[in-house]
C-alpha cells in the first residue's frame, strides 16, 4: 500500500520554491508541487514530514544571516545642468570663425601646440591648442564626447570645479605630450579638445577612486571600474590612424592624476560651494581669453 503524502507550504515565492526544491534533492526527499489558492506546496510522504520541516528550518536559519547587499545608487551632489552642452556649443561656434585647420587661418598659427615654441617661451598654447580643431567632424566628435563625459563630472564636481580641473589637467597634457617629442626630438603639433575630453575621463575616474559619496559599502570594482573604461576608450576612440595617440593617453593620466591629488586629502571631498564654483569657473574662462588675447599680441596674424 502507497504511502500518504502531506502538504508543507506555502512557499513564499517562485525562488524560494526553486531553493527549497534543491534543498530536498540534496536530503534524498521524495516529493512534488502542487498548486493552491494561496499558493504552492510541497507534497511529501507522511514518514518524511518531519525531515522536510527539519531541513528547510536547518536551511533557513544557515542562511538567515546571507543577503545579498542592495546596489545603493549613488546621490550625486550636483544637479544637471546645460553648462555641458553650452561649451560644447561655444566650441563649436569658435570653430565656425577660425575654420578647419586647411584654410590656414591665423587663429592656427598663433594657437596650435607647436612642441619647440610651445616650450620655449609661448605656453599660451597649451591652452589656446584646445579650442582649434582640424575639421567639422573633429569639433563635432570632441563637442558630443564633451558633453557627455563633462556632464558626468559636473555632477559630482559641480560646473566650476570640474571645468577648471579638466581645463589645467588638458593643458598640462599639451605640455607633457611637447616634451615627449622634443625629448625624441621629433617635431609635432597639436590641437583639439579631444585631449580635455581624455582628461576629463581622467579627472572622472579619480572622483570614483577619492570621494566618498555615503553611498555605502562599496566593491574595489566600483572603484577600478572608470580606470578600466577609460583605457578601453582610450584604446577605441583615442589610437585611431589620425589621432594624437600621445595626446589622448597624456590627457587621460594627466586628469586622473591631478584629480587624485586635488581630491585626495579628506577635506577636499567635501563638494565646493556656489562661492567657489563660480570663481573657478570664472577663472578658467579668463584663462582661455587670457591666452588668447597673449597669442594675439604676440602673432598678430588677422
Amino acid at each position: 500500500m502507497m504511502s500518504a503524502v502531506h502538504p508543507i507550504g506555502p512557499v513564499p515565492n517562485l525562488d524560494k520554491l526553486g531553493e527549497w526544491s534543491l534543498v530536498l534533492k540534496s536530503q534524498e526527499i521524495q516529493h512534488g508541487v502542487s498548486s493552491r489558492p494561496d499558493g504552492y506546496y510541497f507534497t511529501v510522504e507522511d514518514r518524511d514530514v518531519r525531515r522536510t520541516v527539519e531541513a528547510l528550518r536547518a536551511y533557513e536559519e544557515e542562511n538567515e544571516d546571507f543577503r545579498p547587499r542592495a546596489r545603493v545608487r549613488e546621490r550625486l551632489p550636483f544637479a544637471s545642468s546645460l553648462a555641458a552642452p553650452l561649451i560644447a556649443a561655444a566650441v563649436t561656434f569658435f570653430f565656425v570663425i577660425t575654420g578647419p585647420v586647411a584654410l590656414r587661418s591665423g587663429w592656427f598659427a598663433a594657437g596650435t601646440a607647436d612642441a619647440q615654441r610651445l616650450l620655449h617661451g609661448e605656453p599660451w598654447r597649451a591652452i589656446t591648442a584646445l579650442t582649434l580643431h582640424a575639421d567639422l567632424a573633429h569639433v563635432l566628435g570632441n563637442a558630443l564626447a564633451g558633453t557627455v563625459f563633462l556632464g558626468f563630472l559636473f555632477r559630482r564636481l559641480g560646473v566650476g570645479r570640474g571645468a577648471f580641473l579638466v581645463l589645467v589637467a588638458g593643458a598640462l597634457a599639451n605640455v607633457a605630450n611637447a616634451a615627449v617629442h622634443a625629448a625624441l626630438h621629433q617635431p609635432h603639433r597639436s590641437i583639439g579638445a579631444s585631449t580635455a575630453v581624455f582628461a576629463a575621463v581622467g579627472v572622472l575616474a579619480a572622483t570614483q577612486l577619492t570621494i566618498n559619496h555615503h553611498a555605502g559599502v562599496r566593491r574595489w570594482t566600483d572603484r577600478v571600474g572608470p580606470v578600466v573604461g577609460g583605457v578601453a576608450l582610450l584604446g577605441m576612440l583615442g589610437s585611431s590612424a589620425h589621432s594624437d595617440l600621445w595626446a589622448h593617453l597624456l590627457g587621460l593620466v594627466v586628469g586622473a592624476l591631478l584629480g587624485v591629488a586635488v581630491l585626495a586629502p579628506k577635506r577636499a571631498r567635501t563638494p565646493l560651494g556656489r562661492a567657489g564654483q563660480l570663481v573657478l569657473g570664472t577663472l578658467s574662462f579668463a584663462l582661455v581669453v587670457a591666452a588668447w588675447v597673449v597669442a594675439a599680441m604676440r602673432t598678430p596674424a588677422w
